[in-house]
């Protein structure tokens, strides 16, 4: 046991002795002007850090290796200066967005080194607010495969547009619901929930337009989730309503199937039925939005409500047709003798009047045409007519005549 320790002890010294040490690389605080976001197109931007090297064999960096510095801003300009031993030594500016450090020009033999480095370039310009590498630094080898991932900033890029197009939006959208809020409290629904969620949401709507686009995007998912609150809230009150008025209904509808039942005594009359099997749909369809609006599924208890009101309504209408059809005035088979006799009436009147003159002018004529007959003698009336007279007997009428 000591000999296989003694032996595996050597052989891990030897493997340190025979493999290589790597130097190290440590990049210090990263100093980024301006803080915070970046605005797309328009922020100019200055990056300031530092390279340490940790020497190890006496070598400060492999010459086998590259630093890679690499930068997602636009028109970036990369300045460096290589430190050795306090001595500063100046490098070519470079274009490019991304700058190899190689290993030949970084390794030295027992030497302090550090490199300086300043960065300057502008926001992108995004369509959509995102984020952004500023600043990444790492290791590669010769084949220029990524080895290691020493430091990485960055920074989110806002669009200002974008911010105004969202903020605009939910503006619309809160402006929706206070509409829908106003239609719906005409009708008596409880919207006081809903109004509040509207205050939330314009109180967050004016944070957002005097903060960062960070903060300001939070604000607006918050007048979002306020928005969509106010829904909900508003889908409660209008259940509510609509399951009591449905139930209402139902409580009508009951009255008058009683009414049919006991006062009309239609219990088994075929036309009852079809109102009963209505009613009982409409009673289910009541209950089932109860449940729902039990469970706070209020959107589900809405919509249900509302078939159970319309069921509801539709079985009652039933009731007050029946009830005008069983009061109306059954029709007659014959003749309407009194409608008839009151249509002629005035013509019997004056049928009854003629007869009445005429029977009165005879009786008249009758009474003054027989006033002095006698027994086979006298005239016939006013318009009788008399015997002639012997000439004598006319004489004698003559002379009487003349005195």
């Amino acid at each position: 046991m000591k000999t296989g320790t003694f032996i595996i002890s050597v052989l891990v010294l030897l493997g340190l002795a025979i493999s290589p040490v790597l130097a190290g690389v440590d990049v210090g605080y990263v100093n980024v002007k301006p803080a915070g976001d970046l605005e797309s197109g328009k922020t100019n931007v200055t990056v300031d850090f530092q390279i340490d090297f940790i020497s190890t064999a006496g070598e400060t960096f492999p010459s086998d290796e590259n630093i890679l510095l690499s930068t997602q801003l636009d028109n970036p300009v990369w300045t460096y200066v290589i430190v050795l031993d306090g001595v500063e030594n100046p490098r070519p500016a470079s274009s490019k967005s991304q700058l190899s450090l190689t290993g030949w020009e970084l390794s030295y033999k027992d030497k302090d080194e550090q490199v300086k480095v300043t960065l300057k370039g502008n926001a992108p310009k995004v369509n959509t607010s995102k984020q952004i590498e500023i600043l990444s630094v790492s290791t590669t080898g010769a084949n220029s495969k990524v080895k290691e991932q020493i430091k990485n900033v960055s920074a989110f890029v806002t669009n200002p547009g974008e911010l105004t197009g969202d903020i605009s939006s939910v503006q619309t959208k809160v402006k929706a619901l206070q509409n829908d809020i106003a239609k719906y409290k005409a009708d008596g629904i409880d919207t006081s929930k809903a109004d509040q969620k509207v205050k939330d949401a314009n109180a967050a709507l004016q944070s957002a337009a005097k903060e960062t686009f960070a903060n300001a995007k939070i604000y607006m998912d918050n007048a979002g989730t306020y928005v969509q609150d106010g829904y909900t809230y508003l889908d409660m009150g209008i259940a509510q309503k609509t399951i009591a008025d449905a139930k209402e209904a139902i409580d009508r509808t009951d009255e008058w199937i009683t009414y049919f039942k006991t006062d009309k005594e239609m219990e088994t009359d075929p036309r009852l039925a079809p109102i009963i099997t209505k009613r009982e749909f409409a009673a289910e369809y009541a209950t089932n939005a109860q449940e729902l609006f039990d469970d706070g599924k209020y959107s589900d208890a809405k919509q249900k409500a509302e078939d159970a009101y319309n069921k509801a309504t539709d079985v009652f209408n039933d009731t007050q047709n029946l009830n005008d059809e069983i009061n109306q005035t059954p029709a007659s088979s014959g003749p309407d003798i009194g409608t008839t006799v009151a249509s002629i009436l005035p013509t019997i009147i004056i049928v009854i009047i003629i007869i009445a003159i005429i029977a009165g002018a005879v009786f008249f004529i009758k009474n003054r045409g027989g006033g002095k007959g006698g027994s086979g003698k006298g005239g016939g009336g006013s318009f009788g007519w008399k015997k002639r007279s012997s000439p004598k007997a006319k004489k004698s009428h003559q002379y009487d005549e003349l005195f």
